[in-house]
């Protein structure tokens, strides 16, 4: 039997998780937008919103396992999502995504409209396939599931940066934080196992800027970092910056919005199941290990992908 199944789902009530300050506090208003076409097709709407990521967490949880609920719609960016993934995947529920980030990295990979009217109709039609996940783990046996993609590196070093800063809002807080963090640009001792313990093992040990393992093609609001990804190969596509100065990353990175990234030499392309990855900084600090935009855990951690345990609400093709 094979791991991916396409359907189609009847909603008649489904749960609505909003974040209302996602996309510079725009989701309030897409998710009002939202409720008001799906009574349009006639379909119940539970609305359900944390005061914490934890208390999100837990009411989505409760959606995914309440029989009544057919679907767990998702109104924010892809970090709204990817905490929905750690109830909802792996269930017979279905996630459908009303995008309002910054970055919607999870819609665009899936076709979903950025208009709140027309991706709250594409879940309305009820369309579903399954999809490949990925999945982390640190040695402590922690996990966590994720959508789009795996990094570490100087994107992670990126993303802790833009998580202390406070203003501006939005992609250009991201944008600022890149700028920054190239001033401070190094590469740093890395250790890639890729599909350890099995005939295909491979061990890559050098100083690397970056690894991104992905499961789709893009982060960062479109930055095609792995452009060759495909969510139903049941494989992760792993890029790899190698150790370069300043300029001439810089240089690469411009590329990296149509994917021509890849190409340029000193970035390294594979391919595998499973990637383990150690990596630690200056000074003997572990680097953080992010996917879907959020922090998982300081490395080492092992990155796999899971075939069929995604299950989205997409436009029928």
């Amino acid at each position: 039997m094979s791991s991916y199944e396409v359907g189609h789902v009847d909603l008649k009530r489904i749960a609505l998780l909003t974040n209302p300050y996602a996309g510079k506090g725009g989701a309030g208003t897409a998710a009002e937008v939202a409720r008001d076409r799906f009574a349009d097709h006639g379909i119940d709407v539970v609305s359900i919103q944390g005061a914490s990521p934890e208390g999100a967490r837990e009411l989505a949880g409760r959606m995914v396992a309440e029989d009544e609920i057919d679907a767990l719609v998702v109104c924010g960016g892809d970090g709204l999502i990817n905490l929905a993934l750690q109830e909802q995947a792996g269930s017979s529920t279905p996630l459908g995504i009303i995008p309002a980030g910054t970055g919607n990295d999870h819609a665009r990979e899936y076709g979903i409209p950025t208009h709140p009217r027309r991706a709250a109709d594409v879940v309305a039609r009820g369309f579903c396939t399954t999809t490949d996940l990925g999945r982390m783990r640190n040695d402590t046996g922690d996990e966590h599931w994720f959508g789009t993609i795996a990094c570490a590196g100087f994107d992670s070093l990126v993303s802790d940066r833009t998580n202390r800063i406070r203003w501006p809002k939005g992609q250009m807080r991201y944008n600022i934080s890149i700028v920054a963090e190239f001033l401070n640009f190094h590469s740093i001792p890395t250790r890639l196992v890729l599909d350890p313990e099995t005939a295909d093992e491979r061990i890559i040990e050098e100083n690397m800027t970056l690894v991104a393992m992905g499961n789709t093609k893009s982060y960062g609001g479109g930055m095609l970092i792995c452009p060759d990804a495909d969510h139903h190969d049941g494989i992760l596509d792993i890029t790899v910056l190698e150790r370069m100065n300043r300029v001439k990353a810089a240089l690469k990175f411009i590329k990296i919005f149509d994917g021509s990234f890849v190409e340029e030499k000193g970035v390294n392309t594979y391919r595998a199941k499973k990637v383990r990855i150690e990596m630690t900084d200056r000074g003997g600090e572990h680097i953080n290990g992010y996917a879907d935009g959020d922090r998982f855990a300081p490395l080492p951690m092992e990155v796999e992908v899971v075939p069929g345990a995604g299950r989205y609400l997409v436009p029928r093709p």
